[in-house]
């Protein structure tokens, strides 16, 4: 900590600390049953892969690592997790300290994340890839502040790592780094570290970092492009439904901390607007800009591309820098002590929150007993699983959801499911093949499935015995196909 550190700049890490640790704890000691993006991660750790689906690696490699250092359980997911969410605050602190050049408009800053939804619950909640961007989203500004002070090699190694590592954590990151490029162009400064001879370095690491996953990419254009299908390009009204769902993106995405700056400094706030005070900030780097290439090239993704659909956890890596923005434009003596203490107390009262209800889903309270993901019969459909006499072996399910659950319980066979690479056919002698998909959606294997086995397996099971595992939970019906090594001629292919 700084010498010249503020009373609430000394609380703010082991603050951080202590909520991220209890929320390791909550997520460790509740509900085995995997949420979607949990079940996914324990699908694709089975192997050591340049690509997995429509989503870069990054965060898939970082949990395996830790599979392999703590085992298969809660607590590797919810470590990595809230470990790079912690990293997530602490690297937008940095930054803020080093841009605003003011302790409590640096801590104010980072706690304005608190207000974000996307980032104190649904990122808590259930995702992975969103998570690990913005970390490394968050590293990079602070990379970028540091290289803009001194430009030194380390520092344009350090440029080009984290660019490589912000494309393999997912690809909006890039409209995050254009956008910090175009900002830098407009900057005499940054045309200055940007045409240095030095770039190579960065660029030639970025490549190091990117080579195996382009690879992938290349070979894999069907999986590796997936992902880019759910902006919807060329539907709906052009280009109004794409600025209609960039607008409500935004909107989503900013509320409640705009509300909240705006009952809190009133007047201030609406004043940080004005393009003099947007364009200001202490450390050299104007937010205010980047703001405005950052919403300018998404626009140009609706009217050159025609994306007709944007989601608010889209936005995680591109606009996190809109607190600093704020803080960066309010004018000198906007955060009164008062002002700061209500600011404060709101942005607290939102973790305690978030920790409560992500308690009560995980740990079943009577008082938010509902049927979510969290409460589905896993134990119990293994179990009956086990009954039909299946220990080990090749299970493929219609979705991640089910494929990674039936993994976590059954840790010595391998899963698979239609949109994930690996091979499925590394086994051993004598294991059995199952098959699952949903049963509460079709009573028969879907379409989908039946032309992954017929594709990958060269298996029809039109007309094998299936079997629906049915519990007393709303909902919870398993279709089970369930054929010996033998039936389904794995040993042939192994």
């Amino acid at each position: 900590m700084r010498a010249d550190a503020t009373p609430l700049e000394r609380w703010l890490i082991p603050g951080l600390l202590g909520y991220f640790a209890l929320q390791i704890l909550v997520r460790a000691t509740g509900s085995p049953v995997l949420d979607l993006d949990e079940a996914e991660q324990v699908v694709v750790t089975q192997w050591w892969l340049a690509g997995y689906s429509g989503q870069p690696p990054l965060y898939a490699w970082l949990q395996k690592l830790a599979f392999e250092v703590f085992g298969m359980n809660l607590l590797a997911i919810a470590l990595l997790k809230n470990s790079l969410l912690f990293l997530t605050y602490l690297f937008t602190y940095l930054s803020a300290r080093r841009l605003l050049r003011d302790g409590n408009l640096a801590v104010l800053a980072t706690l304005s994340l608190l207000l974000i939804p996307q980032v104190v619950w649904e990122s808590q909640r259930d995702l992975s890839h969103s998570v690990i961007v913005t970390t490394v989203a968050a590293a990079s500004f602070y990379v970028l502040l540091r290289w803009l002070e001194r430009p030194s090699i380390g520092h344009y190694l350090l440029v080009g790592l984290v660019f490589g590592l912000g494309i393999l954590s997912k690809y909006n990151y890039a409209v995050f780094a254009a956008a910090a490029g175009c900002v830098l162009l407009t900057m005499p400064l940054g045309r200055v570290r940007l045409f240095s001879p030095r770039i190579l370095l960065s660029a030639a690491v970025a490549a190091v970092v990117l080579a195996p996953h382009a690879l992938w990419f290349w070979d894999s254009v069907q999986f590796g492009t997936r992902a880019m299908g759910k902006l919807e390009f060329g539907d709906g009204l052009w280009p109004w439904s794409g600025f209609g769902s960039l607008a409500l993106a935004v909107l989503g995405f900013l509320t409640p901390l705009w509300l909240v700056l705006l009952a809190v400094f009133r007047r201030d706030f609406l004043a940080a607007f004005r393009w003099r005070r947007a364009e200001a900030a202490p450390g050299g780097f104007p937010p205010g800009r980047y703001l405005l290439f950052a919403l300018a090239l998404l626009a140009a993704m609706v009217l050159i591309l025609g994306a007709a659909h944007f989601k608010d956890r889209w936005m995680l890596p591109i606009l996190l820098l809109f607190p600093l923005y704020v803080f960066a434009a309010l004018r000198p003596g906007a955060v009164t002590p008062a002002r700061l203490r209500v600011f404060v107390t709101v942005c607290l009262v939102m973790p305690v929150l978030a920790l409560l209800v992500m308690a009560g889903r995980v740990h079943e309270w009577p008082m938010l007993d509902g049927h979510h993901r969290y409460s589905y019969p896993y134990g119990e459909l293994t179990a009956e699983i086990r009954n039909m006499g299946f220990e080990r072996g090749l299970i493929v399910a219609d979705r991640a959801f089910i494929a990674g659950n039936l993994r976590f319980r059954l840790p010595d066979s391998r899963v698979m499911y239609p949109g994930v690479t690996g091979d499925p056919l590394v086994c051993g002698p004598g294991e059995d093949l199952l098959v699952v998909w949903d049963a509460d959606r079709n009573d028969e294997p879907p379409r989908h499935l039946r032309d992954w086995l017929s594709t990958h397996l060269d298996l029809d099971i039109a007309g094998a015995d299936l079997t629906i595992l049915q519990t007393d939970v709303q909902g919870a019906a398993l279709g089970v196909v369930l054929m010996s090594a033998q039936e389904a001629s794995l040993e042939q292919r192994c």
